[in-house]
């Protein structure tokens, strides 16, 4: 396995960003981007400039600030319109100005789709692929068609679908991606479709299936066992409707069941954390029971399954989970090894080799934590904390004497309130008590806190929070449900980011939580001593 056989392209930004519930921002996507290339896919869709505003935003900012080691970003787009020329049309313009090595055109290959969606004659249909396709390889872009319906446009009228693949052959077309939109196709008819093309035409083909049959990766993986030698679909299976194939699982399914390369680099077995990293940005909970990656993918409770798993975990167990960076649980809490913990401090720069006692210490914090609503995957700032607290590294910046948070409302009238806190806490030598107000509760905190250490620590002057998210843990339990707050911490200077995670019996509680942590952080990377 030494060569990529088959290239995974990842549009969790634009597809899976679609998902009913699911808005991502700039940020969101800033930091998912990173993430997707750690996985190893080979292309990440980025979304559509020039349609989207915060998808072109996001072109501007990727060009800048991400560096990539495997993938490379697709923007995403469509053909030109009907009596336009491609160099003219201002989508498809857009498309080059994204300065995007890759374009993915999304093409009608259904001659239903052309003439009663599109509203234009089937041969305008095939003109406008194969143009738009011929001007944007024309201007050195790798294009990719993602033949929109093709599986029922193929269903209805075979010839004509199969037209629509050949314009845009003829203009250059990379790949050839077919497409379930409708996310109906069944196995056995992804097998005989895709093979039934794969003789027709030599340029690759590609498989971009949707769940709405529940059969998005078998899909998938019945395109490869045919031909394809391209796979799309988003991470956690996110998308519209039931949403695409989870990638996660195609990849592994790719790698372990067939010994196909997909992914670049050794980002499978960081694809659970990586998997449950992306879950907490977007701020969907994690599907415990989804395949590989999920918290119960390898669990086994006590009985018949367990006394088998003493003798040999693979008794009952399809493949290793540490392949794909999971573990076996035989308890309902979630566990953390020594090992994965001993890694995750060297990837910190702690060299916790040989002291068990030490990793002893730390797994079960890292346990007991989790089963309280904490959550490393996406807060390694918070995890860092947790190391030096039990290395004695953890210096106190300030000592809290106490802090409350006042709000007043008048019913009826929403914009006629305000929120105040108060701190009182020891810093420098001195003891301080500040007041801030805010627009709510939370963002009251933030300032009092600011305000009382900016004197002793001007730093955190330069320490912008720029995303805040809560989670209701165990929400059956209604208002006594334990809250989980996850807060995206930027130095303004460095371009630096770091997570944090507080947990509390209340969002204000979990707040603070997350919020000092996140300055005893910044603080810390800033080389700063206690004054």
């Amino acid at each position: 396995m030494t060569d990529l056989t088959v290239e995974v392209y990842d549009t969790t930004l634009r597809d899976g960003a679609q998902q009913e519930g699911m808005n991502l921002s700039v940020a969101d996507k800033m930091a998912i981007a990173p993430l997707l290339d750690e996985l190893g896919v080979g292309v990440i869709e980025g979304g559509w400039p020039g349609a989207v505003p915060k998808d072109t935003e996001f072109f501007a900012l990727a060009g800048k600030e991400l560096t990539f080691r495997h993938a490379q970003l697709a923007a995403f787009g469509m053909t030109r319109r009907a009596g336009a020329t491609a160099a003219a049309d201002p989508q498809v313009r857009a498309l080059l100005d994204s300065e995007a090595p890759i374009i993915t055109l999304v093409c009608k290959a259904d001659i239903r789709h052309a003439e009663r969606a599109l509203r234009v004659s089937p041969d305008e249909n095939l003109a406008m692929i194969e143009e738009t396709f011929a001007f944007l390889t024309g201007e050195g872009r790798r294009v990719i068609m993602d033949a929109e319906h093709f599986f029922d446009g193929y269903r209805h009228d075979a010839e004509y679908s199969l037209r629509t693949l050949q314009a845009a052959v003829a203009g250059g077309a990379d790949v050839l991606c077919l497409c379930d939109t409708n996310g109906g196709m069944l196995p056995d008819d992804v097998s005989e479709i895709v093979a039934a093309v794969g003789q027709r035409l030599d340029t690759p083909l590609g498989m971009h299936a949707h769940n709405d049959s529940g059969c998005a990766v078998a899909n998938s993986m019945a395109a490869v066992a045919a031909g394809a030698t391209h796979v799309q679909g988003c991470v956690n299976g996110y998308g519209e409707r039931t949403g695409n194939a989870d990638l996660v699982a195609v990849v592994a399914n790719l790698e372990i069941k067939r010994g196909i390369v997909a992914l670049k680099g050794d980002g499978l077995v960081e694809s659970t954390r990586i998997a449950h990293a992306i879950s907490e940005i977007t701020n969907i909970a994690p599907f415990a029971r989804q395949p590989y990656v999920g918290a119960s993918a390898f669990a086994h409770k006590a009985g018949l399954h367990a006394s088998a798993i003493r003798v040999d975990p693979d008794l009952y167990q399809h493949t290793q989970p540490e392949k794909v960076g999971n573990g076996l649980r035989m308890l309902v809490s979630d566990m953390a090894g020594r090992a994965s913990i001993e890694l995750k401090g060297k990837e910190l720069g702690f060299d916790l080799a040989g002291q068990n006692e030490l990793l002893g210490r730390v797994t079960d914090r890292v346990k007991h934590a989790e089963a309280a609503g904490y959550t490393f995957d996406a807060a390694d700032a918070s995890f860092e904390l947790l190391l030096r607290s039990e290395l004695g590294e953890n210096p106190a910046f300030w000592d809290v004497e106490t802090w409350r948070v006042r709000v007043a409302s008048k019913p009826g009238d929403p914009t006629d309130a305000d929120a105040e806190a108060v701190v009182k806490m020891r810093a420098g030598g001195e003891r301080m008590v500040a007041v801030g107000e805010g627009n709510g509760p939370v963002n009251a905190l933030d300032h009092a806190l600011r305000t009382a250490l900016a004197g002793v620590y001007p730093e955190i002057e330069e320490f912008e929070l720029t995303d805040f998210k809560v989670r209701i843990m165990e929400a059956s339990h209604g208002t006594d449900a334990v809250t989980r707050v996850l807060i995206t911490t930027v130095h303004q200077e460095t371009g630096e980011l770091w997570r944090t995670v507080g947990v509390g019996p209340n969002v204000i509680e979990a707040s603070w939580e997350a919020l000092a942590d996140s300055l005893v952080y910044g603080l810390l990377k800033a080389g700063i001593d206690r004054r």
